[in-house]
């Protein structure tokens, strides 16, 4: 080594021990010293092939690479050849390098590392191993950076360290000892500090772990109520869609009705505005006759004085005077009631011609109140010969006395129903069927005969008895007439319903349903069975309705009913029946005959309803098998 060299070496010794008077290694300082270190290795003729000088990190991790790769930046070259670090993983991935860093704290094994590197001049450079394990090692004792050489095994790789780092390196294993005895003491005062640390740290442990299950509990409470909330959620979307599709009808139907009451209270207004004007001229007339009847109590008077005057003129001929003046005053009476007769006259022609004009205001009014009166009883009579046809069609209410004892139940809202019921006998199976159709009156009355229509058609034309296959080609038969389409952003007309197919020779009902239930009260206790929810209808989730096969026992009581009777306002308190109390009450009627059931229905609802306006249609049908 020549004396420039050396001074270079002894140079890096007092960096390297100033660096670390304070505290021992981090990476930025382990990446500049490996550097340093291999710029004074001797490789011999080793490097003259080489056309990069490599240096390696055996590491889990990238924060080491990452600092030596950005050292390497403004390093460039080491002994004239460009500079260049990798790293890897484990020992099986090692290749050649020049220089390899390992460092005890991540776990390798250094026999394997060995293997990996032996005949490849590779200066092995370690961090916190035993003495006598590398060629280079890198030891912190009371927070001072001290190191050892093992000479014999750089040699044995083909190297050369300077005599300078050979000088300062820990070269006995009795001077490595005398080293570590040195820290024994405080490493056992930190021990012990440790030992303490370690306790408290178990206690929090134990304390978090308390915490830990308390919260785990909570979180599965809060995961069963979030589960809950998502149920309610979709069964409120559900409901709010259904109240969207008759609300928006509602809405059509008030927005009509508004627009008569407007027409109609326009018509009133103006009746009302007509009849002012004819209080006002009658009051007019009063007054010009109130004056009539004073002038001519005047034109009286007047009279009286003229009758008088002549009397005085042939009593007094004699006085010439008198007489000329008598005259004159005859003679000016005269004018004045010839001018008041013809201002009466002016007077008479006015209050004729404003008697007219009233008289024609009065006719006006007549006709316009006789025309709504008219149109009015047109509507009313159209109504009801629709009412006529609809009663045609639907069955009468003994539906099936035949077979078992019923009842049916059927308020219609207004003259005609958006409601309707229909039955059938198919051989051994009674079908019946109860529906409830998007809005009511005249609307809903259209949508309930072409149900109807088409029920005739695919079960009585068709034979087809299976409820949900009835289901199925009746919602595919109103989406094709009514031409619907789910991208349509309008109120999809369609209708809810429970259809029943009652097999009597094998004790079974078979059951499909769109939105409405089948419920059983059976020995005094209700059984409630859940149907598809969505309607005969185009429906954003249209799948095929289910099929549901129930046994059935002698003196169950099947109800099957629209949402008329629970969404009735009405009580106390001005609130819904709601299905859940219409529910008890046939369970408490449900051992009663079904007439008288049907008729202690009607007087519950009449009753629940008062005053209030009836807000939908009503049916209910209960059946006992």
């Amino acid at each position: 080594m020549n004396k420039n060299n050396l001074i270079s070496v002894l140079v890096f010794l007092l960096c390297f021990a100033g660096s670390y008077a304070q505290e021992g290694f981090d990476n930025r300082t382990r990446a500049l010293y490996v550097f340093d270190i291999a710029r004074f290795v001797d490789y011999g003729d080793a490097l003259d092939s080489m056309a990069l000088f490599k240096v390696g990190v055996l590491s889990k991790d990238n924060e080491l690479y990452f600092d030596m790769a950005n050292l390497a930046k403004t390093r460039k070259e080491i002994q004239g050849k460009p500079l260049v670090v990798v790293v890897f993983r484990d020992e099986s991935k090692i290749e050649y390098t020049n220089v390899l860093y390992v460092s005890k704290d991540e776990g390798f094994n250094m026999d394997r590392v060995k293997q990996m590197i032996e005949g490849r001049k590779t200066l092995l450079i370690t961090e916190g191993y035993e003495f006598g394990q590398s060629m280079f090692n890198f030891i912190v004792v009371n927070d001072q950076p001290r190191f050892e050489i093992n000479q014999e095994e750089v040699e044995e790789a083909g190297l050369t360290i300077p005599v300078g780092l050979l000088v300062q390196a820990v070269k006995t294993r009795e001077d490595w000892e005398k080293l570590y005895d040195i820290t024994n003491e405080e490493l056992e005062r930190q021990l012990e500090v440790v030992r303490r640390q370690d306790e408290i740290i178990r206690e929090q442990k134990e304390e978090i772990e308390k915490q830990k299950a308390l919260l785990d509990s909570l979180d599965k409470e809060i995961n069963v109520r979030e589960n809950t909330l998502v149920e309610k959620q979709k069964e409120l979307q559900i409901q709010a869609a259904q109240i969207g599709e008759q609300s928006d009808e509602i809405q059509a139907q008030q927005a009509v009705i508004m627009e008569q009451q407007a027409k109609v209270q326009a018509q009133k207004d103006t009746l009302e505005i007509q009849r002012a004007d004819i209080d006002r001229q009658l009051a007019r007339i009063d007054e010009q006759l109130k004056l009539i009847n004073e002038q001519e109590e005047k034109i009286k008077i007047q009279l009286e004085s003229i009758e008088k005057q002549k009397l005085m003129l042939y009593a007094a001929v004699f006085v010439l005077i008198l007489l000329s003046f008598l005259a004159y005053y005859i003679y000016r009476g005269y004018r004045i009631k010839k001018e008041a007769n013809i201002k009466l006259e002016e007077k008479n022609r006015t209050i004729l011609a404003q008697k007219d004009e009233i008289e024609k205001q009065r006719d006006i009014a007549e006709s316009q109140r006789d025309q709504i009166a008219y149109q009015k009883k047109h509507i009313t009579d159209s109504i009801m010969y629709a009412k006529r046809i609809q009663t045609a069609l639907l069955p009468s209410l003994e539906l099936f006395s035949d077979e078992f004892e019923h009842f049916v139940l059927y308020k219609p809202l207004d003259i005609v129903s958006g409601d309707f019921y229909w039955v059938s006998k198919k051989e051994e199976l009674q079908i019946i069927i109860a529906a409830d159709c998007t809005g009511h009156g005249v609307p809903g009355a259209f949508m309930s005969m072409l149900g109807v229509t088409m029920l005739n058609e695919i079960v009585n034309g068709r034979d087809i008895t299976r409820p949900d296959e009835i289901l199925n080609i009746l919602r595919d038969e109103i989406i094709h007439s009514l031409k619907q389409s789910i991208e349509e952003d309008r109120v999809k007309d369609g209708m809810d319903m429970t259809v029943l197919a009652i097999d009597f020779k094998n004790d079974k009902v078979k059951l499909a349903g769109a939105n409405n239930p089948l419920c059983i009260v059976r020995n005094s206790k209700l059984l409630t069975f859940k149907v598809d929810k969505m309607p005969v209808a185009i429906h954003y989730n249209m799948k095929p309705f289910s099929l549901q096969e129930i046994e059935l026992k002698k003196g169950d009581c099947l109800y099957m009913f629209s949402d008329g009777f629970g969404d009735q306002f009405g009580g106390p308190k001005g609130k819904k029946f709601m299905v859940k109390n219409l529910k008890d009450e046939l369970v408490k009627l449900s051992n009663l005959p079904m007439l008288k059931q049907g008729g202690k229905l009607s007087e519950i609802f009449e009753e629940w309803k008062g005053d209030s306006p009836q807000v939908d249609d009503v049916t209910v049908i209960g059946i006992r098998y």
